[in-house]
């Protein structure tokens, strides 16, 4: 608005100086002018540029719910539950469960444009001080959950050796139909899907969370924290080289999710 003006006004002038002319002052103190506001027009393009990215990628990750849900009910209730199981005695009589030792969690990955959601692999909750932008992994990574009464449930590569996570696939399997419709390459991964268990209540540990799994239950509830950047593409690191980004400079999309057995 404020350009448009300056405009009017010097047409304007134009219009009244037709006959005289302009003198050489007035066409510096025009130039001037019209520099200034370009220039701080100009100043405010990154920010326009950065805030439509943020929006750009608040949206695709909004447009991630649904693909998060269809992922984790294509690998399975049982896969699922074990992979972000986080407790222990579920199948004592005479005692109520109690935490488990290690919290697990369930981590899928996506692309920029959301057009891919897969299963990256199953890794131990970690405390988000001590990974920085050093660690490659979100966590630990865990093979297996071995269940209570017996048997195992293997995270990364099936018995019939075929892979089920993306750190379970071989260098011949990401090229080969169909395991490499799955496939997402490290360095694309720009969007991380946590998917955890509820726990206890926040103000009171000692009672458990009104969404707490049981395996009386016949749906498991999820906690789901989309973020971004995840891992973004890093030359220094090589072909295909990839950087992962530390916790504290994502953005986050939480929200609940339940798949049913």
């Amino acid at each position: 608005m404020i350009l448009e003006r300056v405009v009017v006004e010097v047409l304007a002038l134009m219009v009244t100086r037709k006959k005289g002319g302009f003198t050489l002052l007035e066409v510096v103190i025009a130039l001037a002018v019209f520099a200034f506001l370009i220039g701080g027009l100009l100043g405010f393009l990154p920010w326009g540029v950065e805030g439509v990215g943020q929006v750009k990628d608040q949206s695709i990750a909004y447009g991630l719910v649904d693909g998060t849900q269809v992922e984790l009910e294509r690998m399975g209730f049982s896969l699922v539950a074990a992979g972000t199981n986080r407790l222990e005695e579920m199948y004592n009589s005479t005692s109520d469960p109690r935490k488990a030792d290690e919290v697990h969690q369930v981590l899928l990955v996506a692309t920029a444009q959301g057009d891919a959601i897969s299963f990256e692999h199953v890794v131990k909750q970690e405390e988000q001080d001590y990974l920085d932008s050093t660690q490659m992994q979100e966590g630990e990574l865990v093979e297996s959950y071995q269940k209570v009464l017996g048997g195992a449930v293997p995270f990364n590569r099936s018995e019939d050796n075929e892979p089920i996570s993306l750190s379970g696939f071989t260098d011949e399997e990401k090229s080969t139909y169909p395991h490499s419709t799955r496939w997402i390459p490290e360095d694309e991964r720009y969007f991380l899907i946590k998917c955890t268990q509820f726990g206890w209540d926040k103000e009171n540990e000692q009672i458990p969370h009104r969404h707490q799994h049981h395996p009386s239950n016949g749906f498991l509830a999820l906690q789901v924290d989309i973020q971004w950047p995840y891992k973004i593409p890093d030359p220094s690191q090589g072909e295909d080289g990839f950087r992962r980004v530390a916790e504290k400079y994502r953005k986050h999309f939480r929200f609940p999710l339940a798949i049913v057995r």
